[in-house]
């Protein structure tokens, strides 16, 4: 008796004649489905699309320029074949704001159109475009130049002074008229936490301020330089006094306390600590005792000078002298005595004058037993420079025993110097 074969899956599958008509069903149903699928048109919205906008050559050689707005997309619906439209891309579709007409800065509302990149590709646009208009700002490009103002805020310690220096001077913004002509001030702008004893080094902010003091937004501006480091030198304190400088004053005058006065007696100084700890007194810019008489002269405003890589954070840069010689006397005498010094040994000289009157100021005392003939004039001629010929030099004078008597005015004497 005949056995009947038992149906088996493995069987099924290794049987080649089955598995290539298999094969032959699956391949006509894949064409099938994919020519009706791509015969038939169906819908696609593109997003992302860039609205491309252009004024005209006349508004853009008259200088105005799109601020705003410019950077906006659209999208738009589409219809074609599955083929097509699985294939396609922003680039494909030219979205356009109408800018042509403008020719005045202001604020536009552009309707939008879109067309196809190629006119003939098969797909068709069939919605409008979103958004249907822009809005956009058209103005004239301009640039000015702003001091750049220092505003860090920060706190020292007592007995510490602080100032601020920026690593800019100056700033250029550039951008529409109407917002440049809205700015009154450029600042750098920080805050630095704690209490300082020591200098330090910070980055800024650049701010633009309108002249109510209000910070202008600054999304349209545009500036050649967006960081500001600022440094905030800290340095110790210390209370100094100012002293009077003399030049030509006699080696044994006394000037008591009585007899002069500066105001500001004492400035404030800031500086380094190595600097400040031997510096006890800053002093005056000198008043020449030749030319003072016997009365009470004052001298406004001489300079102060302080030490080098110091600060005077004092109100006062200038002090007031008054120096009262009332006291004193005055006397006038003709000095016959006079010789030569500085002359080079290669050189020999003549006093060509027989005698130079002279006025003297000193204490009454000293006056009254002085004589001419114990006073001699000087004449200098370091600074002849090789000179020869007939020549005058400046004249000092000694006054023999007294050291508490000087000269009042100017004096030259004549003389000839020749070649030995």
């Amino acid at each position: 008796m005949k056995k009947n074969k038992k149906f088996t899956l493995n069987g099924f599958l290794s049987n080649n004649k089955v598995m290539f008509i298999v094969s032959v069903l699956i391949s006509m149903t894949i064409w099938l489905y994919m020519s009706y699928g791509t015969s038939n048109d169906t819908n696609v919205t593109v997003s992302g699309i860039p609205i491309q906008i252009e004024l005209s050559d006349e508004a853009m050689n008259a200088g105005l320029m799109i601020f705003s707005g410019q950077e906006q997309t659209a999208s738009v619906t589409v219809t074609g074949n599955r083929a097509t439209l699985g294939a396609i891309k922003e680039s494909d579709i030219t979205v356009t704001a109408a800018a042509n007409t403008i020719d005045s800065a202001g604020d536009y509302s552009l309707p939008v159109s879109a067309a196809k990149t190629n006119p003939t590709s098969t797909f068709q646009i069939t919605s409008a475009v979103a958004p249907s208009s822009i809005k956009v700002a058209v103005d004239y490009l301009r640039e000015t130049g702003f001091q750049l103002q220092e505003n860090v805020v920060y706190k020292v310690a007592d007995g510490y002074y602080a100032s601020t220096t920026l690593s800019a001077k100056t700033i250029n913004v550039s951008g529409p008229q109407t917002e440049i002509a809205k700015i009154d001030r450029v600042a750098a702008v920080a805050e630095i936490g704690g209490t300082l004893t020591d200098s330090v080094t910070v980055d800024t902010d650049i701010v633009v301020y309108d002249k109510d003091g209000y910070e202008l937004d600054t999304d349209l501006l545009t500036m050649d330089i967006t960081k500001v480091k600022a440094t905030v030198s800290v340095l110790p304190e210390k209370t100094v006094s100012v002293k009077p400088v003399f030049t030509n004053k006699p080696s044994g005058l006394n000037i008591s306390d009585d007899m002069i006065s500066v105001k500001p007696s004492s400035i404030l100084l800031a500086g380094p600590k190595n600097i400040l700890e031997k510096t006890e007194s800053v002093n005056l810019q000198a008043i020449d005792f030749a030319t003072l008489k016997n009365e009470e002269v004052s001298f406004e405003s001489l300079g102060i000078d302080i030490p080098s890589d110091c600060k005077n954070i004092s109100n006062s840069t200038t002090a007031k002298v008054t120096l009262d010689l009332s006291a004193l006397d005055s006397k006038s005498f003709d000095v016959e005595h006079i010789t030569v010094k500085g002359l080079s040994d290669k050189y020999k000289s003549e006093v060509t004058q027989q005698s130079i009157k002279v006025t003297v100021i000193g204490p009454k005392s000293d006056l009254e037993d002085m004589e001419a003939s114990s006073i001699t004039a000087v004449i200098d001629t370091t600074d002849s420079n090789g000179k020869t010929g007939s020549v005058q030099m400046p004249v000092t004078f000694t006054f023999g025993d007294s050291d508490k008597c000087w000269a009042y005015g100017e004096y030259n004497a004549n003389l000839t110097i020749t070649e030995k």
